[in-house]
Protein backbone atom coordinates (compact mmCIF):
# COMPACT_ATOMS: atom_id res chain seq x y z
CA UNK A 1 0.00 0.00 0.00
CA UNK A 2 2.95 2.21 0.55
CA UNK A 3 4.00 2.56 -3.05
CA UNK A 4 3.35 1.13 -6.47
CA UNK A 5 5.07 -2.16 -7.01
CA UNK A 6 6.60 -0.71 -10.14
CA UNK A 7 8.83 1.44 -7.95
CA UNK A 8 11.06 -1.60 -7.58
CA UNK A 9 11.77 -1.68 -11.30
CA UNK A 10 14.97 0.23 -11.98
CA UNK A 11 16.05 1.48 -15.42
CA UNK A 12 17.94 -1.02 -17.54
CA UNK A 13 21.63 -1.05 -16.73
CA UNK A 14 21.17 -0.01 -13.07
CA UNK A 15 21.08 -2.64 -10.31
CA UNK A 16 17.81 -2.94 -8.39
CA UNK A 17 18.09 -2.29 -4.67
CA UNK A 18 16.31 -4.92 -2.62
CA UNK A 19 15.62 -2.52 0.24
CA UNK A 20 13.52 -0.28 -1.99
CA UNK A 21 11.68 -3.27 -3.42
CA UNK A 22 10.85 -4.62 0.00
CA UNK A 23 9.57 -1.29 1.26
CA UNK A 24 7.47 -0.86 -1.87
CA UNK A 25 5.83 -4.22 -1.45
CA UNK A 26 5.51 -4.62 2.32
CA UNK A 27 3.81 -1.62 3.83
CA UNK A 28 1.80 -1.42 7.04
CA UNK A 29 2.90 -4.89 8.00
CA UNK A 30 -0.11 -7.15 8.23
CA UNK A 31 0.73 -8.68 4.91
CA UNK A 32 -1.49 -11.32 3.27
CA UNK A 33 0.27 -11.20 -0.08
CA UNK A 34 3.72 -10.15 -1.16
CA UNK A 35 4.51 -7.62 -3.83
CA UNK A 36 5.97 -8.57 -7.15
CA UNK A 37 9.01 -6.50 -6.33
CA UNK A 38 12.26 -7.64 -7.84
CA UNK A 39 14.23 -9.35 -5.06
CA UNK A 40 17.77 -8.80 -6.33
CA UNK A 41 20.51 -9.22 -3.72
CA UNK A 42 20.82 -6.11 -1.57
CA UNK A 43 23.99 -3.99 -1.54
CA UNK A 44 23.12 -2.44 1.83
CA UNK A 45 20.27 -2.55 4.29
CA UNK A 46 18.40 0.76 4.37
CA UNK A 47 15.74 1.66 6.90
CA UNK A 48 12.58 3.71 6.36
CA UNK A 49 9.68 5.35 8.13
CA UNK A 50 6.25 5.44 6.49
CA UNK A 51 3.07 7.28 7.45
CA UNK A 52 -0.32 7.07 5.71
CA UNK A 53 -3.87 8.29 6.35
CA UNK A 54 -7.16 7.50 4.58
CA UNK A 55 -10.63 8.98 4.99
CA UNK A 56 -14.09 8.79 3.48
CA UNK A 57 -17.77 8.60 4.50
CA UNK A 58 -17.03 8.97 8.19
CA UNK A 59 -14.33 6.31 7.92
CA UNK A 60 -10.72 6.99 8.98
CA UNK A 61 -7.52 4.95 8.91
CA UNK A 62 -4.00 5.94 9.92
CA UNK A 63 -0.77 3.98 10.10
CA UNK A 64 2.91 4.17 10.98
CA UNK A 65 5.56 1.73 9.78
CA UNK A 66 9.22 1.26 10.63
CA UNK A 67 11.23 -0.88 8.23
CA UNK A 68 14.70 -1.78 9.54
CA UNK A 69 17.38 -3.65 7.63
CA UNK A 70 19.10 -6.25 9.82
CA UNK A 71 21.27 -7.76 7.09
CA UNK A 72 21.82 -7.77 3.36
CA UNK A 73 18.82 -10.02 2.79
CA UNK A 74 16.59 -9.58 5.86
CA UNK A 75 14.30 -6.80 7.04
CA UNK A 76 12.35 -6.37 10.26
CA UNK A 77 9.07 -4.42 10.11
CA UNK A 78 7.33 -2.89 13.10
CA UNK A 79 4.04 -1.09 12.69
CA UNK A 80 0.87 0.40 14.09
CA UNK A 81 -2.50 0.86 12.38
CA UNK A 82 -5.62 2.55 13.71
CA UNK A 83 -9.03 2.52 12.08
CA UNK A 84 -12.40 4.07 12.88
CA UNK A 85 -15.13 2.47 10.75
CA UNK A 86 -17.81 5.05 11.53
CA UNK A 87 -18.17 8.35 13.36
CA UNK A 88 -19.17 7.78 16.96
CA UNK A 89 -17.53 4.36 17.27
CA UNK A 90 -14.34 3.45 19.06
CA UNK A 91 -11.14 3.12 17.04
CA UNK A 92 -9.42 -0.22 16.49
CA UNK A 93 -5.68 -0.32 17.19
CA UNK A 94 -3.42 -3.01 15.71
CA UNK A 95 0.26 -3.73 16.34
CA UNK A 96 2.36 -5.84 13.99
CA UNK A 97 5.83 -7.30 13.65
CA UNK A 98 7.16 -9.05 10.57
CA UNK A 99 10.23 -10.37 8.81
CA UNK A 100 10.98 -10.24 5.07
CA UNK A 101 13.81 -12.38 3.70
CA UNK A 102 15.32 -12.47 0.22
CA UNK A 103 16.02 -16.11 -0.68
CA UNK A 104 18.36 -16.01 -3.65
CA UNK A 105 17.79 -13.81 -6.69
CA UNK A 106 14.11 -14.57 -7.28
CA UNK A 107 12.27 -15.36 -4.05
CA UNK A 108 10.93 -13.21 -1.22
CA UNK A 109 9.62 -14.96 1.92
CA UNK A 110 7.63 -13.11 4.56
CA UNK A 111 5.92 -13.70 7.88
CA UNK A 112 3.89 -11.34 10.06
CA UNK A 113 2.13 -11.62 13.41
CA UNK A 114 -0.41 -9.03 14.50
CA UNK A 115 -2.36 -8.14 17.62
CA UNK A 116 -5.55 -6.11 17.60
CA UNK A 117 -6.11 -4.43 20.97
CA UNK A 118 -9.49 -4.95 22.61
CA UNK A 119 -12.07 -2.29 21.75
CA UNK A 120 -15.66 -1.56 22.60
CA UNK A 121 -18.29 0.77 21.13
CA UNK A 122 -21.43 1.89 22.96
CA UNK A 123 -24.79 2.50 21.30
CA UNK A 124 -27.48 4.16 23.40
CA UNK A 125 -30.81 2.34 23.04
CA UNK A 126 -32.87 4.37 25.54
CA UNK A 127 -32.15 7.50 27.53
CA UNK A 128 -32.11 7.56 31.30
CA UNK A 129 -35.17 9.20 32.92
CA UNK A 130 -34.04 10.14 36.44
CA UNK A 131 -37.35 11.72 37.43
CA UNK A 132 -39.17 8.49 36.70
CA UNK A 133 -36.35 6.40 38.16
CA UNK A 134 -35.93 4.63 34.79
CA UNK A 135 -32.31 3.72 33.89
CA UNK A 136 -30.90 4.13 30.40
CA UNK A 137 -30.15 1.09 28.25
CA UNK A 138 -26.91 0.80 26.24
CA UNK A 139 -25.56 -1.91 23.94
CA UNK A 140 -21.79 -2.41 23.93
CA UNK A 141 -20.10 -4.38 21.14
CA UNK A 142 -16.43 -5.00 20.56
CA UNK A 143 -13.65 -7.40 19.69
CA UNK A 144 -9.91 -8.02 19.68
CA UNK A 145 -7.82 -10.05 17.25
CA UNK A 146 -4.72 -12.19 16.94
CA UNK A 147 -3.33 -13.20 13.56
CA UNK A 148 -0.48 -14.56 11.49
CA UNK A 149 0.28 -14.20 7.77
CA UNK A 150 2.73 -16.09 5.59
CA UNK A 151 3.61 -15.27 1.99
CA UNK A 152 6.06 -16.10 -0.79
CA UNK A 153 6.74 -14.23 -4.00
CA UNK A 154 8.72 -15.02 -7.15
CA UNK A 155 10.08 -12.41 -9.56
CA UNK A 156 11.87 -12.97 -12.85
CA UNK A 157 14.32 -10.31 -11.61
CA UNK A 158 15.90 -9.54 -14.93
CA UNK A 159 16.23 -6.58 -17.25
CA UNK A 160 14.47 -7.96 -20.30
CA UNK A 161 11.80 -5.96 -22.09
CA UNK A 162 9.14 -8.10 -20.42
CA UNK A 163 9.39 -9.24 -16.79
CA UNK A 164 6.88 -10.86 -14.45
CA UNK A 165 6.16 -11.69 -10.82
CA UNK A 166 3.86 -14.06 -8.93
CA UNK A 167 2.99 -14.29 -5.26
CA UNK A 168 0.75 -16.21 -2.88
CA UNK A 169 -0.12 -15.76 0.77
CA UNK A 170 -2.44 -16.96 3.50
CA UNK A 171 -3.56 -15.35 6.72
CA UNK A 172 -5.32 -16.79 9.76
CA UNK A 173 -7.00 -14.53 12.33
CA UNK A 174 -8.92 -15.11 15.54
CA UNK A 175 -11.65 -12.65 16.58
CA UNK A 176 -13.35 -12.87 20.01
CA UNK A 177 -16.61 -10.94 19.38
CA UNK A 178 -18.32 -9.54 22.47
CA UNK A 179 -21.74 -8.03 23.12
CA UNK A 180 -23.20 -6.63 26.33
CA UNK A 181 -26.30 -4.87 27.58
CA UNK A 182 -25.71 -2.14 30.16
CA UNK A 183 -28.01 -0.06 32.30
CA UNK A 184 -26.98 3.47 33.20
CA UNK A 185 -28.32 5.12 36.32
CA UNK A 186 -26.91 8.24 38.02
CA UNK A 187 -23.71 7.86 36.04
CA UNK A 188 -23.16 4.28 37.21
CA UNK A 189 -23.01 1.50 34.62
CA UNK A 190 -24.17 -2.04 35.36
CA UNK A 191 -23.67 -5.05 33.07
CA UNK A 192 -27.00 -6.88 32.71
CA UNK A 193 -26.02 -9.34 29.98
CA UNK A 194 -22.74 -10.45 28.36
CA UNK A 195 -21.93 -12.94 25.63
CA UNK A 196 -18.88 -13.74 23.49
CA UNK A 197 -18.57 -15.59 20.16
CA UNK A 198 -15.31 -16.73 18.56
CA UNK A 199 -14.83 -16.17 14.83
CA UNK A 200 -11.91 -17.61 12.84
CA UNK A 201 -11.06 -16.14 9.44
CA UNK A 202 -8.68 -17.64 6.86
CA UNK A 203 -7.78 -15.56 3.81
CA UNK A 204 -5.68 -16.95 0.92
CA UNK A 205 -4.49 -14.46 -1.71
CA UNK A 206 -2.91 -14.62 -5.16
CA UNK A 207 -1.20 -11.91 -7.17
CA UNK A 208 0.51 -11.47 -10.54
CA UNK A 209 2.26 -8.64 -12.35
CA UNK A 210 3.60 -8.12 -15.84
CA UNK A 211 6.13 -5.36 -16.55
CA UNK A 212 7.24 -4.24 -19.99
CA UNK A 213 9.72 -1.62 -21.20
CA UNK A 214 10.43 -0.76 -17.57
CA UNK A 215 7.56 1.74 -17.76
CA UNK A 216 4.27 -0.16 -17.75
CA UNK A 217 2.95 -2.67 -15.26
CA UNK A 218 -0.25 -4.68 -15.39
CA UNK A 219 -1.26 -6.20 -12.06
CA UNK A 220 -3.99 -8.50 -10.81
CA UNK A 221 -4.68 -9.41 -7.18
CA UNK A 222 -7.46 -11.35 -5.51
CA UNK A 223 -8.39 -12.88 -2.19
CA UNK A 224 -11.03 -15.19 -0.75
CA UNK A 225 -12.26 -15.19 2.85
CA UNK A 226 -13.29 -18.33 4.74
CA UNK A 227 -15.19 -18.01 8.04
CA UNK A 228 -15.61 -20.53 10.85
CA UNK A 229 -19.26 -19.43 11.07
CA UNK A 230 -21.60 -16.93 9.46
CA UNK A 231 -20.05 -13.47 10.12
CA UNK A 232 -23.53 -11.93 9.83
CA UNK A 233 -24.61 -13.70 13.02
CA UNK A 234 -21.31 -14.16 14.90
CA UNK A 235 -21.15 -11.57 17.65
CA UNK A 236 -24.63 -10.27 16.80
CA UNK A 237 -27.62 -10.21 19.14
CA UNK A 238 -29.79 -13.27 18.51
CA UNK A 239 -33.50 -13.16 17.66
CA UNK A 240 -34.34 -14.09 21.24
CA UNK A 241 -32.14 -11.25 22.46
CA UNK A 242 -33.78 -8.84 19.98
CA UNK A 243 -37.19 -9.82 21.30
CA UNK A 244 -36.10 -9.24 24.88
CA UNK A 245 -34.65 -5.86 23.89
CA UNK A 246 -37.83 -4.81 22.08
CA UNK A 247 -39.83 -5.40 25.21
CA UNK A 248 -37.69 -2.80 26.99
CA UNK A 249 -37.97 -0.15 24.26
CA UNK A 250 -40.92 2.11 23.63
CA UNK A 251 -42.75 1.04 20.50
CA UNK A 252 -41.94 -1.90 18.25
CA UNK A 253 -41.27 0.25 15.17
CA UNK A 254 -38.89 2.54 17.07
CA UNK A 255 -37.17 -0.49 18.57
CA UNK A 256 -36.63 -2.04 15.16
CA UNK A 257 -35.05 1.18 13.84
CA UNK A 258 -32.68 1.41 16.79
CA UNK A 259 -31.67 -2.24 16.58
CA UNK A 260 -31.26 -2.14 12.79
CA UNK A 261 -28.89 0.81 13.19
CA UNK A 262 -26.92 -1.11 15.80
CA UNK A 263 -26.63 -4.16 13.52
CA UNK A 264 -25.47 -2.03 10.57
CA UNK A 265 -22.79 -0.45 12.74
CA UNK A 266 -21.62 -3.88 13.93
CA UNK A 267 -21.35 -5.22 10.37
CA UNK A 268 -19.42 -2.19 9.15
CA UNK A 269 -17.04 -2.45 12.09
CA UNK A 270 -16.51 -6.18 11.57
CA UNK A 271 -16.17 -5.74 7.80
CA UNK A 272 -13.27 -3.35 8.29
CA UNK A 273 -11.48 -5.91 10.44
CA UNK A 274 -11.98 -9.16 8.49
CA UNK A 275 -12.42 -8.21 4.83
CA UNK A 276 -8.71 -7.69 4.30
CA UNK A 277 -5.77 -7.14 6.51
CA UNK A 278 -6.77 -3.91 8.21
CA UNK A 279 -3.83 -1.96 6.85
CA UNK A 280 -4.71 -2.87 3.26
CA UNK A 281 -7.90 -0.81 3.36
CA UNK A 282 -7.42 2.52 1.58
CA UNK A 283 -8.72 4.57 -1.32
CA UNK A 284 -7.45 1.97 -3.79
CA UNK A 285 -9.39 -0.92 -2.26
CA UNK A 286 -12.33 0.92 -0.70
CA UNK A 287 -13.76 0.83 2.82
CA UNK A 288 -15.87 -2.34 3.26
CA UNK A 289 -19.38 -2.01 4.63
CA UNK A 290 -19.68 -5.73 5.49
CA UNK A 291 -17.51 -8.88 5.66
CA UNK A 292 -16.37 -9.92 2.19
CA UNK A 293 -16.52 -13.29 0.46
CA UNK A 294 -13.96 -12.43 -2.22
CA UNK A 295 -12.34 -9.44 -3.91
CA UNK A 296 -10.48 -8.81 -7.16
CA UNK A 297 -8.33 -5.84 -8.16
CA UNK A 298 -6.77 -5.28 -11.62
CA UNK A 299 -4.47 -2.27 -12.00
CA UNK A 300 -2.36 -0.48 -14.61
CA UNK A 301 0.72 1.46 -13.50
CA UNK A 302 2.92 3.64 -15.67
CA UNK A 303 6.10 5.63 -15.07
CA UNK A 304 5.92 9.08 -16.62
CA UNK A 305 9.56 9.77 -15.68
CA UNK A 306 12.00 8.75 -12.93
CA UNK A 307 10.15 11.05 -10.52
CA UNK A 308 6.44 10.55 -11.17
CA UNK A 309 4.32 7.39 -11.39
CA UNK A 310 0.60 6.98 -11.90
CA UNK A 311 -1.84 4.12 -11.44
CA UNK A 312 -5.41 3.41 -12.45
CA UNK A 313 -7.20 0.56 -10.67
CA UNK A 314 -10.59 -1.05 -10.23
CA UNK A 315 -11.54 -3.10 -7.17
CA UNK A 316 -14.55 -5.41 -6.98
CA UNK A 317 -15.73 -6.87 -3.67
CA UNK A 318 -18.46 -9.47 -3.23
CA UNK A 319 -19.69 -9.34 0.34
CA UNK A 320 -21.08 -12.38 2.12
CA UNK A 321 -24.58 -13.47 0.93
CA UNK A 322 -27.39 -10.88 1.28
CA UNK A 323 -24.92 -7.98 1.64
CA UNK A 324 -24.37 -7.11 -2.04
CA UNK A 325 -21.23 -5.88 -3.80
CA UNK A 326 -18.89 -2.88 -3.98
CA UNK A 327 -17.11 -1.19 -6.90
CA UNK A 328 -14.09 1.12 -6.46
CA UNK A 329 -12.45 3.11 -9.26
CA UNK A 330 -9.21 4.76 -8.12
CA UNK A 331 -6.28 6.83 -9.39
CA UNK A 332 -2.97 6.93 -7.52
CA UNK A 333 0.05 9.20 -8.03
CA UNK A 334 3.51 8.83 -6.51
CA UNK A 335 6.21 11.53 -6.56
CA UNK A 336 9.82 10.97 -5.55
CA UNK A 337 11.56 13.99 -4.00
CA UNK A 338 15.14 12.89 -4.32
CA UNK A 339 16.40 9.52 -3.08
CA UNK A 340 15.11 9.64 0.54
CA UNK A 341 11.55 10.96 0.15
CA UNK A 342 8.46 9.65 -1.63
CA UNK A 343 4.93 11.06 -1.39
CA UNK A 344 1.70 9.62 -2.78
CA UNK A 345 -1.97 10.42 -3.02
CA UNK A 346 -4.94 8.33 -4.13
CA UNK A 347 -8.51 9.39 -4.85
CA UNK A 348 -11.37 7.02 -5.55
CA UNK A 349 -15.09 6.70 -6.08
CA UNK A 350 -16.79 3.80 -4.26
CA UNK A 351 -20.28 2.49 -4.98
CA UNK A 352 -21.81 0.01 -2.55
CA UNK A 353 -24.80 -1.91 -3.91
CA UNK A 354 -26.69 -3.74 -1.13
CA UNK A 355 -29.24 -6.36 -2.15
CA UNK A 356 -32.19 -4.79 -0.32
CA UNK A 357 -31.23 -1.11 0.02
CA UNK A 358 -30.46 1.78 -2.36
CA UNK A 359 -26.90 2.05 -3.64
CA UNK A 360 -24.52 4.37 -1.78
CA UNK A 361 -21.76 6.40 -3.45
CA UNK A 362 -18.83 7.94 -1.58
CA UNK A 363 -15.49 9.58 -2.27
CA UNK A 364 -12.25 8.30 -0.73
CA UNK A 365 -8.83 9.89 -0.22
CA UNK A 366 -5.45 8.51 0.87
CA UNK A 367 -2.26 10.51 1.55
CA UNK A 368 1.10 9.03 2.49
CA UNK A 369 4.83 9.50 2.60
CA UNK A 370 8.05 7.57 3.13
CA UNK A 371 11.49 8.66 4.32
CA UNK A 372 14.47 6.35 3.73
CA UNK A 373 17.67 6.67 5.73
Amino acid sequence: MQGDKATCRQPVGRPARASACLKAGWVLLAVLGVSGASPARAEAADSSLTVEASAGRGYGLWSLLGDVGVGEATFLTLGYTGVRPEAGTAATHQLSVGVDHLAGEHWLLSGVVSLGLNKGSNTALTQELPRLDIPGLTARTGYGSQGVQLAAGYDSAGFARVEYGLDAGVGLHRYPLRRQLLTVSDGATTVRYAQEDLLWVARPTLGARLVWDGRWELGLRGGFSLYSEDPLTAGQFTEAEWTALESQLEGRAAARRVLAGLRKRQLRDLGAAVTRRMADVNAGTGFPSAPARFDLKPSLTWRLNPTVRGQLSYAFTRYVPTQGVAHVLASRWTVRLGDPVRLWASVALQRDVPEDLPAEVSGLLTLGGEYTF
